[in-house]
């Protein structure tokens, strides 16, 4: 009898929801009916036996609500639940997101009725631009759409509520959708897999395609580096394997020169994510500029500081901040380095590659150093007085200040190199330490001796200690200016600081072509702070 009962309630219920009052009824449901739970589909798991909702109107996931989102709105059921899709008897498999969802519980609050219909739409595809009121996307089938999104539709990575200013142009994203003709109502956003950054961009002269081993073999293989084409490390025949992620393939009979954009793969090695042919050009330039006016009707690209015209189209490889990205997503004013060629017979200089990264140097990053005052081991440190590097000085502060210590991020670097940060303890104490930070995250503690003058150059080749430095240039702090040096050896001892792309990182993240600035010791000139300018 108490079955009959609550089958007649939630047909009842079912019936209200799926008429034109079910957003009233469903926050009712939701929200006021003991029992009874309705929303929109964020994630169906039939494997795992759980199922996520969304608020029906797509409320209520606020960061701060997130406890109570996790407790109340995600539900476990046994597989074999009874399940209907607009009307009709159907498997857990078949509830897709954005369905509207309407749930019984049983007794113990896990699902044992569980009814949807078609109600939004999943749209995937990359985001081709972003701006505060309006996102537009490039499916995958190539067709855009200009999506109208209100400040308060969530969005999620990995499970957890994150920022509208997280979003970027690259990122590969999943709109629940619901499209009533000219009008748009955004359920929820979820950024899925946050895309690895382009390692590096290569050219060479192609050899042949591998159809057997899906690769592109190359020889005379030069590399993209800071504006430049620079020698690669390796000499000879390279081959390069496609990405699975990538489709596009070449023609038995390929030849020419090839450009390819990679990405580091779960065991290090470089795969194609990108590929482009063309014959050998006329002659070619490359430029560092600002982009000053952009077309993507004409597919023209003008620069602030050239006269030059010019044209991009379906083979231009464009990066920016480390993601593939379409030209369109290119902003004016935004600095690039730029690649270009004219083939025989063409007037038009046309760009191979254009690289934007807007963010440059240490980033976020904070570079202090100062003398440990107390330690408290696995918790934090003070030091008594602390100088903060700033562009070519070192800004002194002459009181005491507490570093927290965070043992998932903090690393120890000493003469050796890493060092254990259960050892971190009262030895420390009156030991002068180099400390970065970002935005109050402790992230490295360095023990390298005092530094102080200032070079900056590109790099010419490396060294299992170091790297040879051209290009180079010294400040003189008296004047105030920076003046030519000669070309010389950095030695990167263990405990040096190497910054590149706003994070730390280690003497093998430089490239022969990099453009550095360095904090080297007086003493015996070793490179102390490192920064690889982007």
């Amino acid at each position: 009898m108490r079955f009959i009962k609550s089958a007649m309630v939630f047909a009842m219920l079912l019936c209200l929801v799926f008429s034109g009052q079910a957003a009233v009824v469903s926050e009712a449901a939701g929200e006021e009916a003991e029992g009874y739970i309705s929303g929109v589909v964020r994630e169906v798991n039939p494997s795992l036996g759980y199922i996520t909702l969304y608020r029906w109107d797509g409320s209520g996931m606020s960061p701060e609500a997130q406890d109570n989102l996790t407790r109340f709105r995600t539900y476990s059921f046994a597989y074999s639940i009874p399940v209907t899709r607009d009307g009709h008897q159907a498997a857990l498999e078949d509830v897709q997101p954005g369905d509207y969802a309407f749930i019984q519980l049983d007794e113990e609050g896990y699902v044992a009725l569980l009814s949807t219909r078609s109600y939004y739409k999943p749209i995937y595809g990359t985001i081709y631009r972003v701006n505060l009121a309006i996102l537009v996307l490039k499916q995958d089938d190539g067709i855009y759409w200009n999506i109208p999104v209100a400040v308060d539709v969530p969005i999620y990575q990995d499970d957890q509520p994150i920022a509208r200013t997280q979003l970027q142009e690259g990122d590969r994203v999943r709109i629940l959708a619901q499209i009533d003709g000219t009008s748009i109502h955004i359920a929820g956003i979820d950024l899925l897999k946050d895309p690895k950054p382009v390692s590096a961009i290569y050219r060479g002269n192609v050899e042949y395609y591998d159809e057997m081993n899906n690769a592109l073999v190359l020889s005379g293989v030069q590399e993209f580096v800071n504006g430049r084409w620079e020698q690669a490390p390796f000499i000879g025949i390279k081959t390069f394997p496609y990405s699975r992620d990538y489709n596009d393939r070449p023609s038995k009979r390929i030849s020419g020169m090839a450009y390819i954009a990679v990405q580091q793969d779960i065991n290090g090695e470089d795969s194609i994510v990108m590929a482009a042919f063309r014959a050998k050009p006329q002659y070619e330039m490359v430029f560092t500029d600002n982009v000053l006016a952009l077309s993507n009707t004409l597919n023209r690209l003008e620069l602030q500081n050239t006269s030059q015209v010019i044209g991009f189209d379906a083979g231009t490889i464009a990066v920016k901040n480390g993601r593939l990205v379409d030209m369109g997503a290119l902003d004016t004013m935004d600095n690039v380095q730029l690649s270009a060629d004219k083939a025989i017979g063409s007037n038009i200089l046309m760009s191979q590659v254009v690289v934007s990264n807007t963010s440059k140097g240490k980033g976020s990053l904070t570079i202090y150093r100062g003398r440990i005052k107390t330690v408290d081991p696995l918790k934090s440190f003070t030091v008594e007085s602390f100088a903060e590097l700033s562009g070519t000085s070192w800004l002194f502060n002459n009181t005491p200040k507490t570093f927290s210590i965070d043992l998932t991020a903090t690393r120890l670097l000493d003469g050796a190199g890493t060092g254990n940060m259960l050892n971190f303890d009262e030895n420390f104490v009156n030991q002068s330490v180099y400390i970065v930070e970002d935005t109050g995250r402790t992230l490295l503690i360095s023990t390298a001796p005092y530094a102080d003058v200032y070079e900056k150059g590109r790099v010419m080749s490396l060294s299992e200690s170091g790297f040879r430095l051209r290009e180079a240039m010294m400040y003189n702090s008296s004047k105030r200016v920076w003046t030519s040096a000669p070309n010389r050896d950095v030695n990167v001892p263990a405990n040096a600081i190497i910054i590149k792309d706003g994070k730390t990182a280690d003497l093998s993240a430089i490239r022969p072509g990099d453009t550095v600035r360095i904090v080297s010791n007086l003493a015996n000139q070793d490179g102390i702070i490192i920064i690889v300018e982007s």
